[in-house]
């Protein structure tokens, strides 16, 4: 006991959440307070009640069958797929990519907290802290010029796009001055190297402009809620200017990545179940505004595997809408062949020619728009309807696609469909077939058949583990309460396995008058310890009408198993006399009455 709590300090790992010179043991414990984890995961997974937990896809890694958790009571997730685990900053950092510093500025600002600003000049922050700090500046002075520009708003108005709304999405307006903004943020004191790196000023030589000028300006944002490019619709009546423009894709923007409305979508979009994905920023602006608030758009560009992607940790069904004119039909081609690809769940639905989501609901509102979803068709349906007199070939053309679907129950999902027109049985054959064709293709010469087949990422195996110091763990993080008193009385030299050694030291370095919770042990424990936490704590295999008799029988086995091991080192080494002793002891322990952890009668 002693040398345990001699050597804590050795056992502990570096603070989970590393503090980088900030104070923020109670700014977690505040944010923890007032941010539910069900509630924010909620925001990025779908999530249905289990019993006491909520499960859901798991964000982290690719299954068909949920097995993430989330249990609310102890604020706690796990993912017994992925072996994923933690608490809210574990999610955030994880799902984010994010180190801690980042997701303690991002969850206290979800939570009303404030935090105090670290010292230091802008020269000395990160390329990417600058460039967000530089996109914030510029979205205040858009903001800022779109209250004083009239035709603007004007123009706004003619789309009816109300007040609401304009708040809602942080609409701007670019003024038509040449360096308007650029003045503005060289008088913030960014230097040109930002500047540039920004993409928002354009550099020549010694000259400079503005890149976006007399634009409607529409912020782009990531799901932290952060600005990190814009979209800029001309107002000028110029035939010779494009009509939309993006910013230039930097350090904090990837456009094959970016949805626009997303962050303002994404809780709606687990809500639902589904993506509403339309093409153009007032597609979105107006079905948020009619009530669709499950939409995004692409920005400018088509559907990418990225966006898709990024789509599927929140929801893996989307629902497409399109022209139906021939550029909008291939392009629905294009993206199914995607979304197979990807294997998500699609419908389709084409727009009448010269329409689009945003003139629809204008013109005929909510219900009809309602409606009009209603009727979206499945890619099977999609693709055969525009096939023609030659069903034959469409059924061909799908099954191309299908070919690339990994799915095995969205392949088999789809075959039934199109079996109305030809048998079952052929047609999984030829899609054999495809498959195998496209293998071949596809795979090096002289490569391991095997090597091109996918395989899902598998976390490392955790070294093996005593029966009897998991039951110790488990119990102790089901019951937090109980967790000091096991520590305690256990002799941390008898302990094998180096994960559990490190866990009864952090539980042991907390304050002891503070009230032991799962989310407690787990700021002062690594990665790898959370994830055994999260799980432990969800699902503790131990059968609770035996607690005391498995804490007596696992501590006294223990025991035995560390004095065994020191009577192999004193034989080894001819030492009789501690060899004696160490019988002596083992005998005394064997023949010792229950009672090593019996519960403390109150005073």
């Amino acid at each position: 006991m002693l040398w345990f709590q001699k050597n804590c300090e050795k056992l502990i790992p570096t603070h989970a959440y590393a503090n980088d010179g900030m104070k923020s043991d109670g700014l977690i414990d505040e944010i923890k307070s007032r941010i539910d984890i069900h509630d924010l995961i909620a925001e990025y997974v779908d999530l249905k009640r289990a019993g006491q937990n909520y499960k859901g896809l798991c964000p982290f890694h690719s299954e068909k069958t949920p097995s993430f958790m989330v249990n609310p009571a102890k604020q706690i997730f796990h993912c017994f797929g992925c072996n994923k685990g933690g608490d809210i900053f574990s999610f955030i950092m994880n799902y984010e990519n994010m180190p801690f510093n980042e997701a303690l500025s991002f969850l206290a600002g979800k939570a009303g907290v404030q935090i105090e600003a670290s010292h230091g000049s802008g020269a000395n922050k990160g390329l990417k802290e600058n460039l967000f700090a530089i996109h914030e500046e510029a979205l205040k002075f858009y903001r800022e010029n779109l209250k004083e520009a009239g035709h603007a708003l004007s123009y706004l108005k003619e789309r009816d796009i109300n007040e609401e709304t304009i708040e809602q999405f942080s609409l701007g307006y670019a003024k038509s001055d040449r360096d308007a903004l650029l003045r503005r943020l060289r008088n913030a004191g960014y230097t040109e190297a930002h500047l540039k790196a920004s993409g928002l000023a354009y550099f020549s030589g010694d000259s400079a402009h503005d890149f976006f000028r007399d634009r409607l300006i529409f912020p782009i944002f990531d799901l932290r809620g952060k600005v990190v490019a814009f979209g800029g619709r001309t107002l000028s009546s110029s035939k010779n200017v494009p009509k939309y423009l993006n910013s230039p894709e930097n350090a904090i923007f990837r456009k094959s990545e970016s949805c626009y409305g997303l962050n303002t979508a994404k809780s709606h979009i687990a809500q639902k179940g589904y993506t509403i994905i339309v093409e153009g920023y007032f597609d979105v602006i107006v079905c948020h505004q009619f009530g669709f608030l499950n939409t995004v758009a692409p920005l400018g560009t088509a559907l990418t595997a990225g966006h898709l992607r990024k789509l599927k940790k929140i929801s893996n069904k989307v629902l497409l809408t399109f022209d139906a004119d021939e550029a909008g039909i291939a392009a629905a081609k294009r993206t199914i062949e995607l979304i197979y690809a990807e294997g998500m769940i699609s419908k389709i639905v084409l727009l009448s020619e010269g329409e689009d989501p945003d003139t629809f609901l204008r013109k005929y509102g909510a219900d009809q728009f309602r409606n009009f979803l209603a009727k979206a068709s499945s890619p099977v349906r999609f693709f055969l309807s525009r096939a023609g007199r030659s069903k034959i070939d469409g059924v061909r053309q799908f099954l191309s696609i299908l070919s690339s679907c990994r799915d095995q129950l969205l392949r088999d999902d789809a075959l039934r469909e199109l079996s109305d027109l030809a048998s079952e049985k052929v047609l999984r054959t030829e899609l054999s077939n495809m498959s195998h064709k496209a293998t071949a293709t596809n795979r090096p010469a002289h490569s391991d058949p095997l090597s091109s087949l996918p395989k899902e990422s598998v976390p490392p195996a955790a070294p093996a583990m005593s029966k009897e110091e998991e039951i110790l763990l488990n119990l102790s993080l089901s019951f937090p309460r109980m967790a000091r008193r096991i520590a305690e009385r256990i002799d941390a030299s008898n302990l094998e396995h180096p994960l559990v050694k490190r866990l009864f030291a952090a539980v042991l370095a907390l304050d002891p008058d503070e009230e032991l919770t799962p989310e407690k042990i787990m700021t002062v424990c690594s990665t790898e310890e959370r994830n055994v936490i999260s799980k432990s704590s969800i699902d503790p295999g131990i059968d609770m009408d035996e607690v005391f008799q498995n804490v007596e029988g696992c501590i006294r086995k223990i025991a035995v198993k560390g004095i065994d091991r020191r009577i192999v080192v004193a034989k080894n080494e001819g030492n009789e006399k501690e060899l004696s002793l160490l019988h002596l002891e083992k005998s005394r322990l064997l023949q010792k009455p229950v009672g090593l952890f019996q519960p403390k009668k109150p005073k």
